[in-house]
């Protein structure tokens, strides 16, 4: 027996009513504060780069996207319950079946607030569903700015933009609005249920009005799948059916014809379900939905596959051929293939001293300092403190004493993990930021084996005007850590050491023009929420004019305020007039590109910021940012990209153009390593454009094996040999050189190619870098019948030099290791000259691949041709090659020097104790090696010692 008394409600006070919304309130109010403090600060951050219009930009794209989804959701849920109401069966009276009884006290309970439920369930589900159009913010910019490629699709006869800055949004809010209308559906025929609209326990009746309303929601289904039809049609483009990214001679002659079938049978299927109002049951729509189930397992599923087993393997070559094109074609226009300049090389083996002669500005300028290795003999060398941290070396060029001079440049940041002490106003007020930067030729060697350095010490000392710096404080780094540090405040900074000792230290303040100012009890109270720091708000060190550095790291820094673009893994540093800079390369990234093969990103570092997944890119963008300051400028250096054209359109005031950019940051430009990478990862495979040869795989490269052991930075993945033992790919380079048939010297970074699971050398490419003839890209071939050394045959043939081997063994004694720095190929003239550096260490770890201790350069290997040699300087190794009748660098004649007799005999003696030391070395004599080089190191003292008394 159904209870129809009515159920009592239990009625709140009014106090307690209040009560009840004031904690609320407070609740709501704490959730709400940290997040409101980050959204506030984030102005304020933009404001402080003059950014403030790509924050409004940013900030109410979504918040428009959110409310209009939001609204439209809210109206079509409450308009849908509220015609569930008005359709509503109840009061007819139940059946008496198990469910009846909870159904009827559900209409009991709901009868006399069901407006407010309504409209509580439709704000909900409608908020629910609204939120998630904040993700299609980039989506939806493109697509209101985005305009032509200039390219056509080969399938569909539609400009590309259609798919790069369109499809991605229609597919959004496809996805959205088929989610919308099922949840509505859903909770209707819930609804319909709760009111006894359909009964499922006895009689399983539908009443008239619910099957229009349910018939008419399942409608906008099917013509919402049918729209969903279209939009496969266009991702065929991108379909992996084939042996290549694309449509496939399936996609377009089977699986687009079953497409445009199901679009037809979606839209049949809608319109029996609106004819089904006027019959009665349920049989159209069943006979609409098994058609549809048909055609889409049938037609959609087995016909496709049948095509392609029986009509594309029996003759795939040539059914692939037409739409193998297409793939190459877009994939070398998608990575910047199109226009590689592709020029024979003859390896000759005729090379002579007379070519080293007229080439010695490029001999001048090979490198013998290894990045990897340098790194921690600067960190030895030129940390001076603990609290600073050198981690990367950058290749860079410079006129030194009026000669282009590749250097090796450093920035000594401050090392967060190694600040004196702890506490909060060790990190955030004392420790601030790193001081000067490190600099040294590419090509130096002291006799000790250490660099030669053009910029060294605290404060920094130069020895060339072009490298002096005259405001050395880095507040802005690629080593940054903490995102934020209050400078300016009333607790000093440390600067540096001074005095012999260095036990005092000279203090700073901040006065840069960069950071947001603290302010009042506000803004301090903002950014205590945002950072969780009480400090911040109640420490007696902190003014109103104090200076808060957010985003400290140079990459992060560009990232927040350009989140549309993806910087490069390696900020190079740039000493220019007097400051520093860091340069970061910006890449436009889409993986809509039509046709196009996803990028190889295989020997990217582990931590590099493009995506695994992209098959479209251009480094359209270049930014400085002041390391004193962190001003930021955006400089579009690749107008053509229409990506980067849309983004001017959505952020006017971020960029500005290219050809503004000074000529003093020109001559520091780079070609991109990661780029480059990616691009020559890509042109293994796509430097073939013969469809049929490119399908049958018969030319296939990879990247030439490192015979180096030094350490550097892990890759994303590893590689191994087709017996499957795991070897080292040869990472790009920079080089100082005048290429084959120029006039002049170019600043390009090259990477060798061997044929796949061979080791001889096949190509090599390179990519210039300087003003005029910046982005050029050539690939090198090497003659087809013969067969160059590569070089992971040339370091085997290093190490299986009898008398090098035995160096290497001698070398290794007493504590050492020995490290064989990185192989570079070199073209001259038309030969390849290999070159690598040796260094010992103190071997403190054991670990290979690490370099602990002080690393020295202690010899240099040239091969030519079959021919190794192995000297104590690179003008000697060479000289061993190609005869003494190669020049050497020697320093500019001063006119006559008198040495004393005492002092010229000293040195004659040495000079002979090293000879004998020599002799014992390749005698493997380890004992007489070590006391001939203890006695000539002795005899070499004595004549300082001499020297100095004369002085």
């Amino acid at each position: 027996m159904i209870n129809r008394d009515p159920i009592p409600i239990r009625r709140f006070s009014r106090r307690r009513r209040l009560l009840a919304i004031i904690a609320g309130v407070f609740f709501v109010s704490l959730l709400l504060a940290r997040s409101l403090a980050v959204f506030w600060t984030d102005f304020l951050w933009f404001d402080s780069v003059g950014q403030v219009r790509v924050w409004r930009t940013l900030i109410f794209t979504r918040v428009w996207l959110v409310v209009a989804a939001s609204i439209l959701a809210i109206v079509l849920f409450w308009l849908n319950l509220a015609l569930a109401d008005r359709l509503s069966p109840r009061g007819l009276g139940f059946q008496g079946g198990p469910d009846d009884e909870l159904l009827e006290r559900f209409q009991v309970w709901i009868g006399p607030r069901v407006r407010r439920m309504r409209l509580i369930a439709s704000v909900l589900f409608g908020l629910l569903l609204g939120l998630g159009a904040a993700a299609w913010w980039e989506e939806f910019l493109r697509f209101r700015h985005g305009g032509s490629f200039g390219v056509i699709d080969p399938i569909f006869d539609n400009d590309i933009g259609l798919y790069i800055f369109r499809l991605p949004f229609y597919r959004n809010l496809f996805g959205w609005a088929f989610q919308l209308v099922l949840v509505i559906l859903l909770v209707t025929a819930a609804l319909h249920y709760l009111n006894g609209g359909i009964q499922v326990q006895q009689r399983r009746r539908v009443a008239a009005g619910v099957k229009v309303h349910l018939s008419v929601l399942f409608a906008v289904l099917a013509v919402l799948k049918a729209v969903g039809y279209q939009l496969d049609q266009w991702e065929l483009l991108y379909s992996t059916r084939g042996q290549v990214i694309g449509a496939s001679y399936t996609d377009v002659n089977a699986q687009l014809p079953a497409l445009r079938l199901l679009v037809l049978i979606s839209l049949v299927a809608a319109i029996i379900l609106l004819v089904n109002l006027r019959f009665r049951g349920w049989t159209l729509p069943l006979v609409a939905l098994g058609l549809w189930l048909f055609t889409s397992i049938v037609v959609g599923g087995l016909y496709p596959a049948f095509v392609q087993r029986f009509r594309v393997v029996p003759d795939e070559i040539n059914r692939e051929e037409e739409f193998v094109a297409h793939n190459i074609e877009f994939t070398r226009a998608g990575f910047g293939l199109t226009n590689i300049d592709v020029r024979p090389f003859s390896a000759s083996p005729d090379l002579s001293a007379d070519d080293l002669d007229a080439n010695r500005p490029t001999v001048d300028n090979i490198r013998l300092w290894d990045p990897g290795v340098l790194s921690t003999t600067y960190s030895e060398l030129q940390e001076i403190r603990t609290f600073y941290g050198i981690e990367d070396v950058d290749v860079d060029r410079y006129l030194v004493d009026g000669a282009l001079t590749q250097v090796m440049v450093s920035a000594r940041g401050l090392d967060e993990n190694n600040i004196p002490g702890s506490g909060w106003v060790n990190e955030r007020l004392v420790y601030t930021h790193g001081f000067g930067a490190v600099v040294s030729p590419a090509n130096s060697v002291t006799e000790e084996g250490k660099p030669e350095f053009l910029v060294q010490d605290i404060p920094p000392l130069s020895t060339t005007e072009s490298l002096e710096v005259a405001e050395p404080r880095i507040y802005f780094s690629d080593q940054a850590q903490r995102d934020h540090v209050v400078a300016a405040s009333e607790e000093p900074e440390v600067d540096f050491p001074i005095g012999v000792t260095g036990e005092n230290i000279r203090y700073n303040s901040y006065t840069g023009e960069g950071g947001i100012d603290l302010g009042g009890i506000f803004r301090r109270a903002a950014f205590a929420l945002r950072f969780g720091e009480v400090d911040m708000l109640i420490s007696g060190q902190l003014s109103s004019d104090s200076k808060v550095l957010l985003e400290r790291n140079v990459l992060a820094r560009v990232q927040k305020a350009a989140p549309f673009l993806l910087p490069d893994n390696d900020p190079y540093l740039v000493l220019l007039d007097g400051r520093m800079v860091w340069v970061v390369d910006l890449y436009t990234t889409t993986q809509w590109y039509p046709y196009s093969a996803n990028a190889d990103t295989s020997r990217l570092n582990g931590t590099a910021r493009l995506p695994l997944r992209h098959n479209y890119i251009r480094n359209s963008v270049k930014t400085i940012v002041d390391a004193f300051d962190g001003t930021m400028t955006f400089y579009v250096v690749d107008p053509t990209d229409p990506l980067i054209q849309a983004q001017r359109k959505i952020f006017p005031t971020l960029f500005r153009d290219g050809a503004s950019m000074p000529q003093a940051v020109r001559e520091h430009l780079r070609y991109p390593e990661d780029l480059f990478r990616v691009q020559s990862d890509m042109y293994r495979l796509y430097h073939v454009t013969n469809p049929k040869q490119f399908f049958s795989n018969v030319d296939p490269w990879q990247i030439a094996r490192d015979p180096s052991n030094s350490s550097r930075a892990p890759l994303r993945a590893r590689f191994a040999d087709e017996d499957g033992s795991e070897f080292r790919p040869m990472l790009p380079y920079y080089l100082l050189m005048k290429l084959p048939g120029d006039e002049h010297l170019s600043f390009i970074i090259m990477q060798p190619f061997t044929p796949r699971d061979r080791p001889n050398m096949v190509s090599f490419m390179v990519a210039k870098s300087g003003p005029e003839e910046y982005g050029q890209i050539i690939n090198y071939n090497l003659p087809a019948e013969g067969a160059q050394q590569g070089p992971g045959q040339v370091g085997d043939f290093i190490n299986q030099d009898p008398a090098i081997s035995e160096v290497f063994t001698l070398l290794g004694q007493g504590g050492s290791r020995v490290i064989q720095g990185s192989l570079l190929v070199v073209p001259i003239e038309e030969s390849l000259l290999y070159v690598q550096p040796i260094y010992i260490t103190a071997d403190q770890t054991g670990t290979q691949g690490s370099t602990g201790g002080i690393p020295e350069f202690k010899r240099a290997v040239v091969s030519f041709n079959g021919q190794i040699e192995m000297r104590d300087t690179l003008d000697e190794a060479l000289a061993a090659v190609f005869g003494e009748g190669v020049p050497t660098t020697t320093p500019p004649d001063d006119g006559p020097v008198t040495v004393p007799s005492d002092i010229s005999e000293l040195i004659d003696a040495a000079s002979q104790a090293f000879a004998e030391a020599d002799a014992a070395l390749r005698r493997g004599d380890a004992v007489t090696w070590a006391q001939k080089v203890a006695e000539a190191q002795d005899l070499i003292e004595q004549a300082q010692a001499l020297l100095a008394e004369g002085e």
